[in-house]
């Protein structure tokens, strides 16, 4: 993770985030032995794009005024830090990893923790004989389990997390077309008053960050803002984007200050904090600007979060780590109780290469 200092604010910055270290790091330091597994290199060997064809004239929106300012700003800003990005220095791995993602995924609805101090791994032979092997980190627990039935899930979780991320399956057009192609690559949506309806305020204490990942559209925006965000008692403390990079830390795409409802190389992050929180809690957090990152190639694959927000917690007198939990989760984390319907969907050990690091 490095940190882009503003050229025209001392306290503002952005972060460069690398998702596969963030990961292979967790891993590695919460492991007792010295055998981790690592993410493989092909899944952010995300090249530049090169397209043949014309640009293809776009339907116009009329936009306000302070909307038009606002977004120009934002964007006049990501090319003010891109130009203060390193040099990549990771090497392009030509060969390719088959889509191992797009697999059919059939564990059963279960549970699971691993705090053995050492990687576990797990496969539903019985019932599932052509199922995937998972590999289970360290400090993690885990339900493969429909989140809308969470509030059935309560007695088993804690009363109350440090932090809480949310990747909610926003209904979008990518994800009906590629259902209509093939229904097992899509995941199940919700309606924003499903989303509404999670106990998400039964979850929180006072010093909680919840963090919210959002797509481009501006009803789904208008939806977390008016509507998810009361009903869930949260206080809205930051928003910032996400701007994706090509292996050469370029962005993946043209950003469309036209339109913002058009294609964009970023999406959103809402920083939140229970509603009963103080005025100044974590305020400092909106010194960060924006993030960047090379994003895996699995589609929503999110990078992780707690590296950069671990040092906004505010953490019990004798709590060494935080209590975290995800929803909708596809990945496992250590610390975290993780929560989704393919919550080991990309744990599967072919996604990871199995590596000895020195005592």
């Amino acid at each position: 993770m490095i940190k882009l200092q503003s050229k025209y604010d001392k306290e503002k910055h952005a972060l460069l985030l690398n998702h596969r270290q963030l990961i292979n790091k967790a891993y590695r330091v919460a492991v007792a032995d010295n055998k981790t597994y690592e993410l493989k290199h092909q899944l952010f060997n995300y090249h530049q794009r090169t397209s043949q064809q014309l640009p293809q004239k776009q339907r116009k929106r009329k936009r306000k005024s302070d909307e038009a300012g606002a977004n120009d700003e934002q964007v006049d800003n990501v090319k003010d830090y891109l130009q203060l990005l390193p040099k990549s220095t990771e090497n392009s791995v030509e060969t390719t990893l088959p889509r191992l993602w797009e697999d059919e995924y059939t564990v059963p609805q279960l549970h699971g923790s691993n705090l053995s101090g050492k990687f576990q791994k797990f496969q539903a032979t019985e019932s599932y004989p052509n199922s995937s092997t998972f590999i289970i980190p360290q400090a993690v627990r885990f339900y493969n389990h429909n989140v809308e039935q969470l509030t059935a899930l309560l007695p088993q979780l804690l009363s109350s997390y440090d932090l809480i991320v949310i990747d909610p399956p926003w209904r979008n057009k990518y994800i009906r077309r590629i259902k209509r192609a093939r229904q097992e690559l899509g995941y199940a949506m919700l309606d924003n008053d499903k989303l509404a309806l999670l106990p998400i305020r039964q979850l929180t204490h006072k010093h909680t960050l919840v963090a919210i990942w959002c797509t481009n559209s501006t009803l789904h925006q208008q939806a977390l803002e008016t509507q998810l965000l009361s009903s869930w008692r949260l206080r809205l403390l930051h928003k910032l984007r996400w701007y994706k990079l090509n292996t050469d830390h370029q962005l993946i795409g043209d950003l469309n200050q036209a339109d913002v409802t058009q294609k964009q190389p970023y999406e959103l992050l809402y920083l939140t904090c229970h509603a009963d929180s103080d005025a100044a809690y974590a305020s400092d957090i909106c010194h960060t600007e924006l993030l960047l990152s090379v994003p895996s190639i699995v589609h929503s694959h999110k990078p992780p979060l707690l590296e950069w927000l671990r040092q906004h917690l505010q953490l019990g007198e004798d709590q060494a780590e935080p209590n975290c939990l995800e929803l909708f989760a596809r990945y496992l984390q250590p610390n975290f109780t993780s929560i989704g319907l393919e919550v080991l969907k990309l744990m599967d050990e072919r996604l990871y290469d199995s590596a000895l690091e020195k005592l």
